[in-house]
């Protein structure tokens, strides 16, 4: 166990951490939802979180536009899992969720067009050239062509040949059995020490220093709290998770975090890719 050894290494690297900061809204790993090309991760204490979908389609209109003397289509890539559509409805009825309808382009990877509709309309002038747009949910993104009246047949001919755009992502999630920091009962234990105290906006409050070093304490005392078998790993997230003024020497935890684990993420990243 290192944080005996090492404490006051540890607390002198975690100074420049501890400092005021936003509590993000973390992912519940534990109940991730496996679907037809679908994969479900709520947010904590929550039936609601994005969807990330796993295999893609390419959709043309039947109809062209006119612009001047070009014309233009546009090509949707749609996740497989709304074509059709009930087999997303499906999906969320069935468990009882709520989508987050969050795109994973431009975050999490990007779309681009093939080099094969490149080069059939190279001759394009800049500006009307192939182009990859942002998608709207759930099309996670578009490719916009711009061609000659005449050349139109042959860019359908293209699209109706195979993809015309490529899709290449990977999201950083985490894997289902990652270790969990058990917060409530950390402080619980703290507080029964009388280390923490919750005030009557429910955040959980002590002394930033007391905090520290009986928090540090307890991850020797009961390491299996602290989610892994080298107990300052999962202290360091513990002690993140506060809002701390090492100056007024105050230590705060917002309601939500304080009721739930903090994972020790395990990284398992999703691929996203098409074709």
């Amino acid at each position: 166990m290192r944080i005996q050894t090492h404490l006051p290494l540890a607390l002198l690297g975690l100074l420049a951490l501890v400092a005021p900061r936003a509590q993000a809204q973390q992912l519940d790993y534990a109940r991730t939802l496996h679907g037809p090309n679908m994969v479900f991760v709520p947010t904590m204490g929550t039936n609601r979180g994005p969807i990330f979908y796993t295999q893609y389609e390419q959709v043309a209109p039947t109809n062209s536009t006119t612009l001047g003397d070009l014309r233009r289509i546009i090509v949707n890539l749609y996740p497989t899992a709304h074509r059709p559509v009930a087999q997303y409805n499906n999906f969320l009825t069935a468990n009882g969720i709520t989508d987050a309808k969050q795109l994973a382009i431009p975050t999490h990877g990007e779309c681009a067009p093939t080099q094969a509709i490149k080069d059939l309309l190279a001759h394009m002038p800049e500006g009307f050239k192939p182009a990859a747009l942002l998608g709207t949910y759930p099309i996670v993104c578009k490719l916009s062509l711009y061609f000659l009246p005449e050349e139109e047949a042959d860019v359908r001919a293209m699209i109706n040949a195979g993809p015309v755009m490529t899709l290449r992502g990977s999201v950083p999630l985490c894997d289902e059995s990652s270790p969990l920091v058990r917060v409530p009962e950390i402080n619980q234990r703290l507080t029964n020490d009388g280390v923490l105290t919750t005030n009557t906006a429910g955040e959980v409050t002590g002394n930033s220093w007391n905090v520290l070093y009986e928090s540090a304490r307890l991850a020797q005392i009961s390491p299996s709290l602290f989610g892994t078998s080298d107990p300052q790993v999962g202290w360091e997230v513990y002690v993140k998770s506060y809002v701390m003024d090492l100056t007024a020497q105050t230590a705060v935890m917002s309601p939500a975090t304080a009721s739930q684990p903090q994972y020790i993420c395990t990284p398992e990243p999703l691929v996203l890719q098409f074709p």
